[in-house]
Parts: structure tokens; sequence; C-alpha cells
């Protein structure tokens, strides 16, 4: 997903992605969702980077390392890929944002091209 939403964003940067009001509102909105529904979640996932509290034997203590390292150890555990969806998201909605000014420039353009036919009748 991180190779996408950089890709998105290097394609509206470049004026290779546009997008119109109407779409553009529609994804922002479905962005904002999911954006609140992750803020939700991240009160939670939060509490994840702790260690849990299994008891004080051996076997809890190797159980409690594990469930941790399980969630908040690498790149590919439950925590940091969190992190990235939401981090993502705003790589997205930064790039929705430059493709709807795209769009609007580049139909502009499109009115003032197209007028000229019609100014030469």
């Amino acid at each position: 997903m991180a190779g996408t939403a950089q890709q998105m964003l290097a394609d509206a940067k470049s004026g290779r992605w546009a997008v119109d009001e109407e779409t553009g509102t529609h994804l922002r909105r479905a962005i904002s969702q999911m954006e609140e529904r992750l803020a939700d979640i991240g009160v939670n996932i939060q509490r994840l980077r702790r260690r849990p509290k299994f008891g004080n034997d051996d076997y809890a203590q190797q159980a409690a390392a594990h469930f941790q390292a399980a969630m908040d150890s690498d790149q590919n555990s439950l925590v940091p890929v969190f992190e990235t969806v939401r981090e993502n998201l705003k790589h997205i909605r930064e790039a929705l944002d430059i493709a709807m000014s795209k769009y609007d420039a580049s139909d502009e353009a499109a009115t003032r091209y197209l007028g000229k036919f019609k100014d030469a009748e």
C-alpha cells in the first residue's frame, strides 16, 4: 500500500492523475471516515505496545514476550502496519487534493483551447 500511495501522490503532483470535484468529494469522505475509524481503534492499538500481564512464572513471561513481539517487533507486525496505513491515508488525501486541483486546471485549459474553435466560427 505504501508504494501505491506514494505513486498516487507522485502522479498527482506531475499531473498524470486528475479527479473531478464530485468524485474527489466522495473519495475524500471515504478517506475521512476511514481516518476516523482508525483514530478510534488507535487508542486500543497503543495498548498493544505494552507487554501483557500474563503472570510472573517463566511460561507467562515467555508468552507475554511472544505476544508483544507479535504486535510490535518489525514492520510486518500489527502496530507498525496500522501506523503505516494511517500514514498512507494522509498521502492518499494529499494526492487527492492535488489531483482535484489538477483536474480544475486541466478542465480550464481545455475550455480555453476549445473556445478558440468556437471563436473562429
